[in-house]
């Protein structure tokens, strides 16, 4: 089969790579679409949130690619509840099973991880290998196209929200909001309510976060944009603020535009540095709170909304396997809206 594979930091090279064979609750699964990650930016580039991969464990060669979804191809003996040609979406954020935070239903923090396209061979790729089926879901009323990019810009976006606790009587301030995650998590707040102001430094992002649903947008290039969102919100500022960028610039910035006992919701890994001053943090009764993509229950979450059909990525390119890089150099030089998506 054809396969995208990191060989060396810089670049994925196109390779041709056996079928992976599955047996007892594995899965193997036929590509349709697998979707483009700010995270596939930072792994070709050789570091994550500023850490060099190989320190992180990382073995090349391998294949990324973490936000899959296709049909079922084979099925091990002792898979149950799926058969060859059921369409489904795949949770990448694998653990090993036996760790505290794996145990508690929350995989993804797993001390050690197997996250698919991230720790083991991922979707950029004709078939992909599930090491259990309680991974995947059946989707009914999405194409593989619009659901692969739920796998990671949804279920980030959607455990983010959740973690901000709003009501539709509050504001949230989201930060990069014409972006992959940006555009699901203003879908998200607006199914359940919420004001949303979205943040931007491009025009077509700003346009994009008004398609998304946005009730206000403010360019996040202007001077006064902590004045400008504090007008939009009541004057007294955000109850919570998304950040999907997480730099020196936004971090520093867009707490300021935070209400009294409001919430830093911090999803971006672009390696800025948080400093708040202690007194702003108590007198404000101000939140920081991480948010790191999401557990099963959270792709449930957003699996639900999208097949209910109130929230729907916004997917603006679709390449083939073989444009990869392309894809990658294209969220790296800032040239994306939405999702990119690569059809094998």
């Amino acid at each position: 089969m054809k396969a995208m594979r990191l060989v060396d930091i810089g670049k994925l090279e196109l390779m041709e790579v056996d079928v992976p064979k599955v047996g007892g609750s594995e899965v193997l699964v036929k590509v349709r679409a697998a979707g483009v990650c700010h995270t596939d930016v930072h792994i070709r580039s050789g570091y994550v949130g500023g850490m060099n991969i190989k320190d992180l464990g990382f073995k090349l060669p391998y294949t990324p690619g973490h936000e899959m979804a296709g049909v079922v191809e084979e099925v091990g003996a002792e898979v149950q509840g799926f058969s060859k040609g059921d369409v489904v979406v795949v949770y990448p954020w694998i653990g090993d099973g036996t760790c505290y935070y794996c145990k508690v239903g929350e995989e993804h923090l797993c001390d050690n991880p197997r996250h698919l396209g991230i720790h083991v061979d991922g979707g950029f790729a004709e078939y992909v290998k599930i090491p259990h089926y309680r991974y995947l879901l059946k989707i009914r009323n999405l194409s593989p196209i619009d659901a692969a990019p739920l796998c990671c810009a949804g279920i980030t976006s959607y455990r983010a929200v959740r973690k901000a606790g709003l009501d539709p009587s509050k504001t949230l301030v989201v930060v990069g909001a014409g972006g992959g995650l940006g555009t699901m998590a203003i879908q998200i707040a607006k199914a359940i309510g919420m004001a949303v102001i979205g943040v931007d430094v491009r025009n077509e992002a700003l346009e994009a976060a008004k398609r998304a649903g946005a009730d206000y947008v403010v360019d996040g290039r202007s001077s006064s944009v902590v004045e400008e969102i504090k007008r939009l919100a009541d004057g007294r500022g955000a109850d919570a603020v998304i950040d999907f960028t997480g730099s020196d610039k936004t971090l520093s910035t867009y707490p300021n535009a935070l209400a009294k006992r409001g919430k830093y919701i911090i999803v971006g890994l672009y390696g800025g540095e948080l400093r708040c001053p202690s007194a702003f943090a108590v007198l404000n009764e101000a939140e920081f709170i991480g948010s790191f993509i999401g557990n099963l229950a959270d792709f449930i979450g957003v699996v639900n909304l999208a097949e209910r059909g109130k929230v729907k990525p916004m997917v603006t390119k679709i390449m083939r396997l073989e444009e990869a890089n392309e894809a990658i150099d294209n969220l790296e030089h800032g040239k994306v809206v939405g999702r990119q998506i690569l059809v094998p």
